[in-house]
């Protein structure tokens, strides 16, 4: 496949990722905050569900990779994470290649490389490569 075409997968699977995290972890925290709110719950209450919701957040995004190698969007695009071996990325290997995407900048460097054709940086750390299946 060409370039062009890998580069399009890996976004499509990280929008993939990123709306199904949404999903699962704002939209029941919202109705939560907005429960908690109806009841006359304290703003206190709200901050804690909302920092738990961003706690699973950052823990989901880095250890997304973990799996198998595999996020959600990478096993319906038909992506791997694999190691200079051909062995699937594990946990380690996920936080690693994944802990610039929750840092401010770093994140937007990662984004231009992987638009431009070129490896993440996070890629490079943890020594992970994204096949196509």
């Amino acid at each position: 496949m060409a370039e062009s075409q890998t580069i399009l997968l890996r976004l499509a699977a990280f929008l993939v990722d990123s709306l199904s995290l949404a999903i699962l972890l704002i939209l029941p925290a919202s109705l939560a905050s907005y429960a908690i709110a109806w009841f006359g719950g304290s703003l206190g209450v709200i901050n804690v569900v909302w920092g738990g919701a961003l706690l699973i957040l950052v823990l989901a995004i880095v250890l997304r990779d973990g799996y198998h190698g595999r996020s959600l969007g990478k096993r319906l695009l038909g992506l791997r994470l694999v190691t200079p071996t051909g062995r699937p990325c594990g946990y380690w290997r996920s936080i690693l290649r994944n802990l610039p995407l929750i840092v401010p900048v770093w994140n937007a460097i990662d984004v231009i490389l992987v638009l431009v054709g070129r490896r993440r940086t996070g890629d490079r750390m943890a020594r992970t490569l994204v096949l196509e299946e």
